[in-house]
């Protein structure tokens, strides 16, 4: 019995030890970075077509898709069930992403604006900023270059929403980080306990058939 109690409590102390490291570890997490600007793909403006930013058609689309795939690399972005959701939420904390809104939720794919969505996080305000310069800038001579050799009053041009975009410094919430840790533990304590009781109640019927033999 004693042998019981103390694989027990120390299961409960391997427990609180790792969820004194993982919130110490999660205290010490630090913010991130994180900008959000939307490209918007503006038809030529003609006497016909007076405004451009209220035109949407099926060729601008396809243009600021075919753009943002230059700019990937001719890679294909992850669609995600909200086409509202951010890098950093998805875990990508120091990088970018270029990608055409996909608004058909789970089930399919619809693209219904030519506006791209662009994201950038990182460690600090200038690097965000450097960086979202730089894609912004991209994107702007991957349309120019598939619209070479077109008239000036064919060309399709670019805005983009915020101008000059905002710099947000993201940090998660540390008492929902610390409340889940310990949660787990706690869980995870219960069912090694539940584990250690269970192989215990199995080992002792071979223990009282061992002291019969003897």
């Amino acid at each position: 019995m004693l042998h019981k109690r103390i694989g027990r409590w120390h299961v409960v102390l391997l427990a609180v030890a790792a969820g004194l490291v993982a919130s110490a570890f999660a205290l010490r997490v630090e913010g991130v970075y994180w900008s959000r600007a939307e490209v918007t793909f503006l038809a030529p403006t003609s006497e016909v077509n007076p405004n451009a930013l209220r035109t949407t058609t099926t060729d601008l689309i396809i243009t600021a898709g075919a753009v943002a795939r230059r700019v990937n690399g001719n890679v294909m972005w992850n669609q995600t069930a909200d086409a509202g959701a951010t890098i950093v939420g998805q875990g990508e904390l120091d990088g970018w992403s270029v990608r055409l809104p996909d608004y058909g939720g789970q089930w399919s794919t619809v693209y219904s604006r030519q506006v791209l969505d662009v994201q950038v996080s990182g460690p600090t305000a200038e690097i965000v900023r450097e960086r979202q310069d730089e894609i912004l800038a991209r994107i702007d001579a991957e349309l120019d270059f598939l619209q070479e050799g077109s008239r000036a009053s064919d060309r399709i041009s670019t805005t983009v929403v915020p101008a000059p975009p905002s710099v947000y410094y993201i940090q998660g919430s540390t008492s929902r980080a610390l409340a889940m840790i310990w949660v787990l533990c706690g869980a995870g304590a219960l069912a090694a306990v539940r584990g250690v009781q269970l192989r215990a109640r199995r080992r002792q019927p071979e223990v009282d058939a061992s002291r019969q033999d003897e």
